[in-house]
């Protein structure tokens, strides 16, 4: 971009920020004018930490459990709304699970919002935490069948719409991991919904047993971002650390096994402390790949002495304490029937622990034959894993969508993240469409991106936020926006056009 170009873009956003705080004095409040929005059953106010937002809340969609059948019934779904003018930008935010309470009072804003002090929507996935019809249990097949791609996007098609009504800036649809993936497929179902959709580390696996994840963790990941030679050496201590742990199974397992997951294990007669330990021991390799790269810490403990009873205590302990897993604040059931069901899944491959602890004269308890939909015989009744059926039409559907859609899309990837290697297929034939990849890991970020990128990415975002929202129709249910009169513009767009 020249100089005029740019000068161009400064002057745009400068009359936008402007515009964004200004509002004619007979509209209400924006809570009463959410409760004014269909279907928004009720709105609580979220007391703030700072003053980030003018105005916070939590407010409550009613959606229909199925869209292409509405006599079903229907759930309420949470929504989180940060305030900052009525023709801001807007940022959607999707994470694909349940949103986190704690974080509400704090300044929870995606880096996008925060690059443009926009209003902030952050979306409940359907079917997690608070987000989920009466009737529902892990226990039973009856309503999952609803929780698919295209009802969480006529869910978000329903918010975005209500909220247009509202709210006339720009908008930005955006998310990370499962939510990548959710925004790349909101923006198959509604490529008009948003002005630009950004997805950060999205997967789409091929089918329930794609092997590229694991075969990367034990062959490949690292080696962009380290080099050949040490991303090997990571890869072989990490192994070394899942040897110890299974040669070590009879005090870790006790330690690291929780079965209070569901409300009834006996359902689940695969669920046993022999699986669900060798499922934490290979998980714990991924969850390091995936975001810390704490590979310092693995090697501290591995190093640390053991011979002496009291040594070996304090080295177990220490292993614990690294492979001890978070407890989340929802449950990640809805994850796997997703994941077995639409969204695809990794292959649960155990050959190359398999090969390393017999080296040791050690074995596993889990049979190549058990490892086939490991995670799905962990988490599914026997009726279920016979109802539950994976259907892969969606994905197909995705692969024609990266050649022909005319959204404006970002995804971004960092190549040392397991999930890098079941990404969709790279696209160099539609223009629409903005790849990124950058030496980092699952939580890859822009701000985080060679300064190259972040100015690439920073003039495409000016260019659909900023550009794309030049000119705001009034956008409040009771009063006039001013927004940016048009007449203020135009002639700085001729004067800009004509430098150039």
């Amino acid at each position: 971009m020249n100089r005029a170009g740019k000068l161009f873009l400064t002057v745009i956003a400068a009359l936008m920020f402007f515009s964004a705080g200004f509002k004619a004095e007979a509209s209400g409040p924006f809570k009463n004018e959410l409760l004014g929005l269909d279907g928004v059953v009720s709105v609580d106010e979220i007391v703030q930490s700072g003053d980030v937002f003018s105005e916070k809340y939590i407010a409550w969609f009613e959606q229909p459990i199925d869209w292409d059948s509405p006599d079903i019934g229907t759930f309420l779904q949470r929504v989180e709304i940060g305030f900052s003018g009525w023709a801001s930008v807007n940022v959607v935010q999707v994470n694909g699970y349940g949103l986190r309470p704690s974080r509400f009072p704090l300044d929870d804003r995606s880096a996008i919002a925060k690059m443009y002090n926009a209003n902030y929507v952050n979306i409940e996935y359907r079917y997690f935490s608070k987000s989920i019809p009466d009737g529902l249990s892990e226990d039973s097949t009856a309503l999952w069948q609803y929780l698919n791609n295209k009802n969480a996007s006529n869910d978000f098609h329903k918010i975005l719409s209500q909220l247009k009504r509202i709210l006339s800036g720009t908008w930005a649809f955006t998310g990370g991991s499962k939510g990548g993936q959710a925004v790349n497929v909101f923006s198959y179902y509604y490529p008009n919904d948003a002005d630009v959709y950004v997805s950060y580390v999205a997967p789409f696996c091929i089918g329930t047993e794609d092997m590229r994840v694991m075969d990367a963790i034990y062959t490949s990941i690292g080696n962009e971002r380290y080099g050949e030679a040490q991303a090997q050496g990571y890869r072989d201590m990490m192994l070394k650390f899942q040897v110890e742990a299974i040669r070590n199974r009879d005090y870790l397992q006790p330690r690291l096994s929780d079965f209070n997951y569901f409300n009834d294990n006996s359902l689940r007669p695969f669920r046993t402390p022999e699986h669900q330990f060798e499922w934490n021991v290979v998980d714990f390799v991924g969850l390091v790949w995936l975001y810390d790269h704490e590979f310092a810490s693995v090697d501290a403990v591995l190093k640390m002495p053991h011979e002496t009873s009291e040594d070996k205590k304090i080295y177990l302990d220490a292993m614990v304490s690294l492979m001890e897993p978070s407890k989340g604040s929802y449950s990640l059931f809805p994850y796997v029937y997703q994941a077995y069901t639409e969204n695809g899944a990794y292959g649960f491959n155990l050959s190359y622990l398999r090969e390393a602890v017999e080296r040791e004269g050690l074995s596993l308890v889990t049979t190549e034959e058990e490892e086939v939909s490991f995670e799905a015989k962990m988490n599914f009744t026997d009726e279920q894993l016979r109802v539950f059926k994976y259907d892969q039409s969606l994905r197909d559907e995705m692969l024609n969508w990266t050649h022909t859609t005319k959204s404006n899309v970002i995804m971004i990837y960092g190549n040392s993240d397991p999930w890098y290697f079941a990404r969709l297929p790279d696209v160099d034939d539609n223009p629409n469409v903005h790849i990124f990849t950058t030496s980092m890991s699952h939580a890859a970020n822009i701000a985080g991106m060679p300064s190259e990128q972040q100015a690439e990415i920073t003039e495409l975002l000016d260019r659909w936020l900023l550009l794309g929202g030049w000119y705001h129709k009034s956008g409040s249910a009771s009063g006039c926006n001013a927004g940016v009169p048009v007449m203020m513009i135009m002639p700085l767009m001729l004067f800009f056009l004509k430098r150039r």
